[in-house]
């Protein structure tokens, strides 16, 4: 037996060469050792391998005891306890497979081949459900699932209609305006394209930069750019120096002739714009009323797109064309509107008013050929107002409603042109003392004395000789406590006791002379155009005809209704005649021409003083000074107010000019003969007599004492 490297005997045949038994192994030396080296506190090294020797050691040799080491009291305090071995682990014991038999395992496998085939079968019986659902039962919904995600589209802008006068002449327009647009996803070199359009535009590229770097797949770059910058970008797309760039029309309101006639056309927002309360397009005036027809019908242009909602090139596209808004035609006359604003603005500027109104009209289709709104800033600069003041303001008229309740009583037989009254100078009714303006005994006065002079007292006996009931018919009849029809934002309806029961016992003496009502001017010449129309009332009007691409289409006659008859009508006309030729509105006549109307002042309502309510905060009355008329044989009547003038609080002196110099200009312009060219005839009324041609003024309807009776 031998024994192996390590000493221990071994019974394995040796692969080692066999030396003679005569021949003994060298002797090794021995090993020298050298002083003990010390392990590192901190790290203990695990002994090294013993090498192998590729000789055998020696078979006398016994074996070498394992070494043992010793630890040092500072090693086994540095280092600690030596850890406990872990118990080996237990040997794992196999699990005994029983024997099956081989029917045993038929049935097994059966089992197993039956759950399968039942698991497939219920998964193949979800799969065509789904296919049922998505094929046959809810096709439509899929498809239209499917069509909505590739289906793009974008809105066309319409235009906005125009607003044009009787002539053709622009008050309001909507121009093309070029707008740059891009589409970031389309943009290869964003960098190089901002700064092609910086230099292009003159503008900061880091703006556009920002903008072309943007997930949106439309960015507006700018807009209203020149016509020089809307062809360099158009050459530059063209070469292909940028991409992604498109121009697009952004359609602007302007208006043409800047500022006339502001009240009337009114404004409209930009496009895009919107109010606090969500409202687009008009704001006021026409462009209010009329903005469901001016704003038209946005178009619209469908495509098919990618997920990336990239244009598929080549795919269904399907364009339904924008429908222009319809273009409206006045009865305006541009003219004639500059001339009442001119002249409206020079008249309140001479005479220190605060305000003044103006309307021109053709009694014979209500036809409204100028309306003018003026104020003073308090600086003293006149301008156009924004609120179209003859149809949304109200006043007392004062005596200039003194036509209607002459008219009414004549109308009624109560009185003629020719009937003598003894007017007083003045007439108490309940606690309220009315007096004319104009000092004079009591004296015989016609009725056509009373209109020239504008007495009140006279007015006064004539109402209470018709009534209250029949002269507030009349003042219905006439177009007073009822919107005029023109459907304007803010058209008011003036200001009516409901009924006659609310009528106090005073009323009776205010009401005919104009105090304790209220219209608007727009009113108030509706009146008259009665008279200047044979006893017809004819409707305001002021959209002539409309167009929607096609030609114009003329809009339908305005209403109208008889007031009084022609007979009526004619008699007042002669009598409002002499109030310009003999009376107290003597500065409207109109050389060559018969002018007839009526003077009126009237206080303006303060609410100031409790005692006298026309008093204003600095203890003053304010007038209302107008003067409303006709041109007899002209088809032309014309309403002339002021509010508060400093020069003359008459009507007669600062409003009748006004009316002359405006009837001169429409006669003019229309080129309307002088009537004695034409032969026409006035109406016989008596001639005034000798005290009422000595009157010189006109009176005032006001009030000092507010009564009830």
């Amino acid at each position: 037996m031998n024994d192996d490297f390590f000493g221990r005997p071994s019974t394995s045949t040796s692969t080692y060469d066999q030396r003679p038994a005569s021949r003994p192994a060298p002797a090794r030396p021995a090993t020298r050792r050298g002083p003990k080296k010390s392990t590192p506190v901190a790290r203990r090294q695990a002994p090294a391998p013993a090498s192998r020797r590729s000789t055998p050691p020696p078979a006398n040799r016994a074996p070498r005891p394992p070494a043992t080491r010793n630890r040092s009291n500072r090693a086994a305090q540095a280092v600690g306890p030596r850890r406990p071995v872990a118990p080996a682990p237990a040997p794992r014991v196999r699990r005994e497979i029983p024997s099956l038999s081989g029917g045993e395992l038929r049935a097994r496998t059966l089992k197993r081949l039956v759950f399968f085939v039942v698991a497939m079968g219920l998964i193949v019986a979800a799969v065509a459900a789904r296919l049922v659902d998505v094929q046959v039962a809810n096709t439509s919904r899929y498809v239209a699932y499917g069509e909505s995600q590739r289906k793009g589209s974008r809105a066309l802008p319409a235009s906005r209609g125009a607003i044009y006068d009787r002539n053709g002449q622009a008050f309001a327009l909507s121009v093309a305006e070029p707008m740059v647009i891009a589409d970031p996803a389309q943009v290869k070199h964003p960098i190089a394209t901002s700064r092609a359009l910086g230099t292009i535009l003159k503008t900061d590229p880091a703006p556009i930069e920002a903008e072309l770097s943007s997930d949106s797949r439309y960015r507006v770059i700018a807009k209203q750019i020149t016509a020089k910058q809307a062809t360099a970008i158009k050459d530059a797309t063209a070469k292909g120096d940028i991409t992604g760039i498109t121009l697009e029309n952004e359609y602007l309101r302007t208006k043409p002739s800047d500022d006339l006639a502001i009240g009337v056309i009114g404004n409209a927002l930009a496009e895009g714009q919107k109010t606090v309360d969500g409202k687009t397009g008009g704001i006021s005036g026409l462009e209010a009323e009329y903005n469901a027809s001016l704003e038209g019908k946005p178009g619209k242009l469908y495509y098919e797109q990618d997920v990336q909602k990239n244009p598929i090139a080549g795919g269904h596209r399907k364009l339904e064309k924008a429908v222009q808004g319809t273009d409206l035609y006045l009865t305006l006359d541009q003219a004639l509107q500059y001339e009442a604003e001119k002249a409206m603005a020079a008249q309140v500027k001479a005479t220190g008013a605060h305000s003044g109104q103006a309307v021109i009209m053709r009694p014979s289709t209500g036809e409204i050929l100028a309306m003018a709104s003026v104020k003073d800033d308090g600086e003293g600069h006149v301008a156009n107002t924004n609120d179209n003041k003859p149809v949304t303001d109200v006043f007392e008229p004062g005596s200039v409603n003194k036509m209607i309740t002459v008219a009414g009583a004549i109308e009624e037989g109560v009185v003629t042109p020719d009937t003598i009254l003894h007017v007083p100078m003045s007439l108490q009714l309940f606690d309220r003392q009315f007096t004319d303006s104009h000092p004079h005994p009591p004296t015989d006065w016609s009725v056509t004395d009373i209109v020239a002079t504008s007495s009140n007292i006279g007015t006064i006996m004539i109402a209470r000789e018709m009534g209250k009931t029949k002269l507030d018919a009349y003042l219905r009849n006439f177009g007073f406590g009822t919107k005029p029809g023109l459907g304007f934002p803010g058209e008011t309806a003036g200001i009516m006791k409901d009924d006659v029961s609310e009528w106090s016992g005073v009323d009776i003496g205010a009401i005919p002379i104009g105090q304790g009502v209220a219209v608007s001017a727009l009113q108030m010449l509706g009146a008259y155009n009665v008279v200047a129309n044979d006893g017809i009332y004819i409707a305001p009007k002021l959209v002539a005809a409309t167009d929607k691409g096609k030609g114009q289409v003329p809009t339908q006659p305005s209403a109208a209704h008889r007031v009084i008859s022609k007979d009526t009508a004619t008699a007042m006309r002669a009598m409002l005649a002499k109030v310009v030729s003999d009376g107290t509105g003597k500065l409207a006549a109109v050389p060559g021409y018969v002018s007839a109307g009526k003077t009126g002042t009237a206080r303006i309502p303060q609410g100031y003083n409790k005692e006298d309510g026309y008093l204003n905060a600095q203890g003053r009355y304010e007038y209302q000074s107008s003067f409303v008329g006709m041109v007899a044989g002209a088809d032309l009547s014309i309403i002339v107010t002021l509010e508060d003038p400093r020069t003359s609080i008459f009507g007669g002196d600062v409003a009748a000019p006004v009316f002359a110099h405006l009837a001169a200009t429409a006669l003019r312009r229309y080129e309307v003969p002088p009537p004695a060219l034409l032969g026409r005839t006035s109406h016989d009324v008596p001639e005034l007599s000798a005290s009422a041609r000595e009157v010189d003024g006109e009176d005032v309807a006001g009030t000092t004492t507010t009564a009830q009776g």
